[in-house]
This record gives structure tokens, C-alpha cells and sequence, in this order.
């Protein structure tokens, strides 16, 4: 049964003629107690052709084993008939192919050792400033498209946590920043620079209806003033308290001779005064000779 994973494969050139080729892979088992590790040529789909295919087997435990990868290692001497341009090894999960240029000569040491140096191992966790683009945490300045965190000044709209950042750096806002730069603001912003507001309160002379607050402003310039001002110009007011000598309606106080009903008329024009000219009264004392009684005329 194939082992778990192929790790290296080295080829050795022992002689060119007759061709011979020591081979060792090495690799791991998916738990302990793998036995007879060996490098199985049998298989080969195609075995008259000059490329060498081989299967990294060995026997699985047939008693109790620890559920962990163990290092396992198998080699083979091989005479191939047809020469050899490659060799193949294949395990479960993969499989390592080595070139007849990447084959060695006795004596020389394989440039992939089965134990690698400290800093040349598939590590899990890689050098600082080594990462590749799959790292949580990038070093300053090497940060790819999609960081968390970037640089000051290097920020861009592809931010992970937003499409729009913020904070950016002076000058290099997006189309909507929270504040711009002095003198830079367009309509939409809640403060704007002096004399470019779309202002709630305008300039003396150019108010118009479109206030924020009010469709008729309290106060307007001297001589701008609407028929509902509260305060109107002199000689311009619409129904004014006191208007000018001789232009009231219903006066108090009229001209002499325009009064409408007097209380006190001219001598001899009263309608019914109080008291009247000598011989014109409905007179309490009748004339003698005039008076009558329910007793008979005396």
C-alpha cells in the first residue's frame, strides 16, 4: 500500500554502462509501525519507454499504532533497458518527478536532504519579510492588495473592513471624504469654506425665497421688503395706524364743518335742542286763556 506523502527523491548515476540508478524517496506514513518500505516498478503503465514510474509502498501496521506521520524511507538499485530521462515516485496524496539533468554522481550530495537546515523548511510559520501573500501579518511597506492595515499614505479604496476609508492622507481623499481640504469642499458638505456656502443666511442685497429656515426672511434690506414684512419703509406700509393730515378714513378728530354728527351744532341748526327760542317751546306753562283741566277752564 502507498505511504502517505513523498517528500524527496534523489537519483544517483552509480554507472553509465551498463546504466544503473540508486533511487531513495523519502516521505511519511499516516501513522506508525509502516514495515517494509520499497519502491515498486511493477506498476508502470508504460515500461518500454525510457521514462521510470514507481510506487512508494510499504505495509500498513497489523497491530495497534499511534495516529501520527512518521518518517519513512525507501531505495532501490534499477537497470533500465531503455535509458532514463526521468523518474517518477508516487505516494497517496503526491508525487516528486526528478530529471536525468537533476541526476547525481557518486559521491555527490543530494541538494535536497531528507533533515533540511533550520530556515530551509516548508515551515509553517516563514522569516519576517519572507511571507507570501497568505500570511495574516505582513511586514511594514510589503503589504499585498488586501491588508488589514496599511501603510500611512498607501492607503486605497480595496480596504478589507471598508470600500471607503475614513482617514486618508491629505490631498488623496476619495470622492467622499468625511472633511476636505480648505478651499476644496463641494456642495454636499455640512461646513463649507467662507462666501461658498449654499448659505442659510445670504448676503445683503441677493436673499432670495429658498432659505433653509424660512420661504419669507423676518428682516429684508432697506426698500426689498415684501407685502408681509413685520416692519414696512416709511410712506410704503399697507394698512398703516396713523396715516397722513386728511387722508383718514375714520377719523377722530375731523376738519371744522366735515364733521358727520357733531355734538355740539351751530346756533340754530340743532334738531332738537334742549332749549329753544323764546316762543318755540312745547311750553310747560300754557298762555293764560289756553290751559284745560278735567275740572272745567277756570
Amino acid at each position: 500500500m502507498k505511504v502517505f506523502r513523498v517528500s524527496q527523491v534523489s537519483v544517483i548515476k552509480v554507472s553509465e554502462s551498463p546504466l544503473v540508478l540508486s533511487i531513495q524517496a523519502d516521505g511519511l506514513a499516516a501513522t506508525s509501525g509502516w514495515t517494509n518500505p520499497r519502491l515498486d516498478n511493477s506498476a508502470d503503465p508504460n515500461p518500454d519507454d525510457s521514462v521510470l514510474e514507481f510506487s512508494f509502498d510499504a505495509d500498513k501496521p497489523s497491530g495497534i499504532s499511534l495516529p501520527r506521520l512518521t518518517p519513512i524511507t525507501a531505495c532501490v538499485d534499477f537497470k533500465p533497458t531503455n535509458g532514463a530521462d526521468a523518474v517518477i515516485v508516487s505516494a497517496r496524496i503526491n508525487g516528486i518527478t526528478v530529471h536525468a539533468a537533476e541526476f547525481l554522481k557518486p559521491g555527490e550530495s543530494s541538494p535536497r536532504p531528507t533533515t533540511l537546515a533550520v530556515g530551509e523548511e516548508e515551515p509553517t510559520t516563514l522569516a519576517l519579510g519572507e511571507e507570501n501573500p497568505q500570511v495574516t501579518t505582513q511586514a511594514l511597506g510589503e503589504e499585498e492588495p488586501q491588508p488589514t492595515t496599511r501603510a500611512y499614505g498607501e492607503e486605497d479604496p480595496r480596504f478589507t473592513t471598508q470600500a471607503q476609508p475614513t482617514t486618508q492622507a491629505l490631498g488623496e481623499e476619495e470622492p467622499q471624504p468625511t472633511t476636505r481640504a480648505y478651499g476644496e469642499e463641494d456642495p454636499r458638505f455640512t461646513t463649507q469654506a467662507i462666501g461658498e456656502e449654499g448659505p442659510t443666511t445670504l448676503a445683503l442685497g441677493e436673499e432670495d425665497p429658498r432659505f433653509t429656515t424660512q420661504a419669507q426672511p423676518t428682516t429684508q434690506a432697506v426698500g426689498e421688503e415684501d407685502p408681509q414684512v413685520t416692519t414696512l419703509a416709511v410712506g410704503e406700509e399697507v394698512q398703516p395706524t396713523t396715516q397722513a393730515l386728511g387722508e383718514e378714513a375714520q377719523p377722530t378728530t375731523q376738519a371744522v364743518g366735515e364733521e358727520a354728527q357733531p355734538t355740539t351744532k351751530a346756533v340754530g341748526e340743532e334738531a332738537q335742542p334742549t332749549t329753544q327760542a323764546i316762543g318755540e317751546e312745547g311750553p310747560t306753562t300754557l298762555a293764560l286763556g289756553e290751559e284745560s283741566s278735567p275740572f272745567g277752564w277756570y
